[in-house]
């Protein structure tokens, strides 16, 4: 039997301060994205229950838009609501992994092909000065660094093919696919090199209106539903660390339920 994984159950008072709100935007955008982030970094772990009350006076604001913002978290299946029962963070779903994948593959290869027909040089003065910063991220093993600059890489795939509102959508879709890498990440499974040179071949395939290869280079970065899975076998610590979470959220339903 797998021995337990056990990742740290922080005091949300360590987590989540009036500082930790990005600026600009209303109230409940920037606790919803602070609240997602903690999520998606598993530092807020399934099954741990939220209270508006608690994060309202944290962050020194009235209870609407943390209300606000949980009800837009349970709407991206982050958070569970039960009816005069409580706020729970769900649990780790691999189907909507899965469904992420599928979202993002689709909609990334046709980004990629539009921005081969469509960028200027100045997107590809973004996209190369995006890889320098990985480059440097990777080599000082700032890996949190070094995935925000991978989302700032992808996004501006969107916007060299003048699609900007699809990468609204992509990534509101792969919330439970950040989960996933985050996981990895924690796991120390990295690839950092070899997605700089997938990266590499993506913007060279672009610059050069190789519409094709563009599309092979990115369907090589993301790879298919069928390698996610695979991956996910080669890597058993993390299937357990999903399972045992799982399980642990469950038997809580359960006890909350026969109360």
């Amino acid at each position: 039997m797998s021995n337990p994984v056990e990742f740290p159950s922080l005091q949300l008072s360590d987590l989540v301060s009036p500082q930790d709100l990005q600026a600009g935007g209303s109230m409940t955008n920037r606790i919803h994205a602070l609240l997602r982030k903690l999520i998606v970094e598993v530092k807020l772990l399934p099954g741990r229950a939220l209270s508006e009350k608690e994060i309202a006076a944290l962050l020194n604001v009235s209870k609407t838009p943390v209300r606000e913002a949980i009800i837009r978290l349970a709407e991206e299946g982050f958070v569970t609501v039960v009816p005069q029962g409580g706020t729970y963070i769900a649990p780790i779903d691999v189907q909507r992994y899965m469904e992420a994948c599928f979202v993002r593959f689709r909609l990334e290869e046709g980004a990629v092909i539009e921005a081969a027909k469509r960028h200027s040089l100045e997107d590809i003065a973004r996209l190369k000065t995006c890889l320098a910063q990985q480059r440097a991220a990777a080599a000082d093993e700032q890996f949190t660094d070094f995935f925000l600059l991978d989302e700032e890489f992808h996004r501006t795939i969107f916007a060299a093919a003048r699609l900007p509102g699809a990468w609204s959508v992509v990534n509101q879709a792969k919330g439970e696919m950040d989960r996933m890498r985050h996981l990895k990440r924690v796991f120390a499974v990295r690839r950092t090199e070899k997605v700089i040179e997938e990266h590499e071949s993506i913007v060279a395939a672009i610059e050069s209106g190789d519409i094709e290869g563009a599309r092979e280079a990115v369907q090589r970065h993301l790879g298919s539903l069928e390698s996610k899975i695979a991956e996910l076998s080669k890597n058993p610590r993390i299937w357990t660390y999903i399972e045992q979470v799982n399980t642990r959220v469950t038997r809580k339903r359960v006890s909350r339920g026969s109360k």
